[in-house]
């Protein structure tokens, strides 16, 4: 503590009045280009940094007492007027000089950004266009390879819209027959399909020959079932048509109404919407008078139930 004292040293009044602190205030010119072109900003920025320093390193580590404390205390003042004159001389010295630079030159450059992007743009749209008629040219000579897939495959309309012109068609490194050799694989799987479902249809129709089932019922069912199935569903229906043909010619009362009941009661369970707007399909034989076929379309018609009458007899 001893030391500190005699390292710190306190400043009377009069000496206070032999200081000379100069000039206080920053002062900007007004800038210049050097000859590399690079921008010369110059002031008293020395003279000031140096005259700030001196008083700074006169007054650091003193000792207040009662004879240079207001002195200090109207110096420290000068200090905050020096700040303040300070960022007032910078902010005008932006506004002056950097802002209306900075704006011209931005205003210069989005002229020449805008012309450039419309360039750019009518380049753009130039080359699309050319991707475009390319794309149509070769759409053209792929579809011919189509139409002779189709002929050679001998697929019908319904199979034939299924081909696909692919994405990678249309690239440039794309080699031309490796584009056909795709377009008759598409070809040769969806004739595979074509026979299958042709073979289904014609185990259906056999089946039911003679039965005085509608084929069509089955077939529509080959979109989401096996032939087999089907063929196993129809089989089923026979044996069950047979039953029942038999009770009755027994005298039997025949009851049909169960499997219905039963629908409902699954419906009644059901949780999702899906499942409960879920079509079923079944058919039903149904004995009339003339007079009451309109009353029984009436009948589905009102209540939305698809059907279609069958002229059958047992």
């Amino acid at each position: 503590m001893a030391e500190t004292k005699k390292a710190v040293k306190a400043v009377s009044a009069e000496e206070t009045k032999e200081i000379d602190f100069g000039e206080l205030e920053l002062k900007i010119a007004k800038p210049t280009l050097n000859s590399d072109k690079t921008i010369l900003v110059s002031g008293n920025f020395t003279e000031l940094g140096k005259n700030i320093q001196k008083v700074v390193d006169r007054y650091k580590g003193t000792v207040l007492t009662e004879d240079n404390v207001d002195y200090v205390k109207t110096l420290k003042k000068q200090f905050v007027s020096l700040r303040t004159g300070i960022e007032r001389e910078r902010k005008e010295y932006k506004k002056v000089y950097i802002d209306p630079a900075e704006n011209l030159l931005k205003s210069m450059c989005d002229e020449l950004l805008r012309i450039v992007d419309e360039g750019e743009k009518a380049l753009g749209d130039q080359l699309d266009e050319y991707d475009q008629r390319r794309k149509d040219e070769l759409t053209e000579v792929l579809n011919d390879y189509v139409k002779d897939a189709i002929s050679k495959y001998q697929l019908r309309e319904e199979y034939a819209a299924q081909i696909q012109l692919k994405k990678e068609y249309y690239n440039k490194t794309q080699k031309e027959e490796d584009s056909i050799d795709d377009i008759n694989a598409q070809a040769e799987e969806l004739s595979r399909k074509q026979k299958e479902y042709d073979a289904g249809v014609a185990l259906i129709q056999a089946e039911c020959e003679g039965t005085g089932f509608v084929p069509d019922t089955y077939i529509r069912e080959l979109q989401y079932k096996s032939s087999m199935e089907i063929l196993l569903e129809i089989k089923a229906d026979k044996k069950a048509r047979e039953e029942m043909k038999s009770k009755l010619d027994a005298g039997e009362k025949v009851t049909i109404g169960e499997p219905l009941e039963e629908e409902l009661a699954k419906a009644e369970s059901f949780n999702s919407k899906e499942e409960k707007e879920t079509l079923r399909e079944r058919v039903l034989r149904v004995r009339y008078k003339p007079e009451q076929a309109k009353l029984m379309a009436d009948f589905f018609k009102k209540n939305s139930i698809q059907f279609e009458f069958i002229k059958t007899d047992f």
